[in-house]
């Protein structure tokens, strides 16, 4: 069966635009992913990635779980640790390389790779198609920043001239700080980072940067922003 052209962004009458698209099969195990989700699809348009929350537990002791998907030109998120907790990640569609204190790890369908706490770690896709793949987060924090980011991009905030952009250095900054008790970003050493948050983060929160914006959580958000599969 051919491919469905999803995940576009919508115009203010909910129609799609011509901006980028998700290429889903619409009888792959991805699919399948989503429809048992009871969550909408998300997007990023300026860092080529689409998720969706798998699972969002208000119990503290579940971790939460997100479906993602990789464009061909997807943006490389920065190097992380989660000082605490683990990170498993699997293969859904396509093959994900997992990076893990520079050794690339590449997943196959079906296979899993869990990181371990205090591990320096990251994600890419290193094919010419798109790459879907499963992940267990550590914990919300993860699920509400990159939910937050993909909002604001939709938004303008990190392109010129209102377009699509990847997060700017101040939204990084607001972000590492909020994400510090569980997640460390490799932006620099510990001293240099405190450092930044001290300085160029307070000019980032009085500028009205914030981690969480909570209308990106909010399901109707990403209804009538971006376009939904019909599967």
């Amino acid at each position: 069966m051919d491919s469905l052209t999803t995940g576009r962004p919508l115009d203010e009458d909910g129609t799609p635009t011509d901006g980028p698209a998700l290429e889903l099969d619409p009888e792959g195990t991805a699919a399948d992913l989503f429809e048992d989700s009871p969550y909408p699809l998300a997007s990023s348009p300026g860092t080529g990635m689409w998720m969706a929350p798998l699972r969002w537990p208000d119990d503290a002791d579940e971790s939460p779980a997100m479906l993602v998907w990789l464009s061909p030109d997807a943006t490389e998120l920065p190097a992380h640790v989660h000082t605490t907790d683990e990170e498993q990640f699997r293969a859904v569609e396509g093959e994900l390389t997992v990076v893990e204190e520079g050794d690339p790890r590449r997943l196959e369908p079906g296979e899993e790779y869990t990181v371990r706490p205090g591990r320096e770690h990251y994600f890419r896709n290193d094919t010419d198609d798109f790459v879907a793949f499963y992940v267990d987060l550590p914990w919300a924090k993860t699920l509400e920043t990159q939910l937050t980011v993909s909002g604001l991009d939709h938004e303008g905030a990190f392109g010129s001239g209102g377009d699509y952009g990847e997060p700017s250095l101040l939204y990084g900054l607001v972000m590492s700080e909020y994400l510090r008790d569980g997640t460390r970003v490799a932006v620099g050493p510990p001293a240099v980072q405190r450092l930044l948050w001290a300085t160029l983060g307070r000019v980032a929160k009085a500028l009205g940067h914030r981690p969480v914006e909570e209308r990106h959580l909010r399901d109707e958000f990403w209804t009538e922003t971006v376009e939904q599969p019909n599967l």
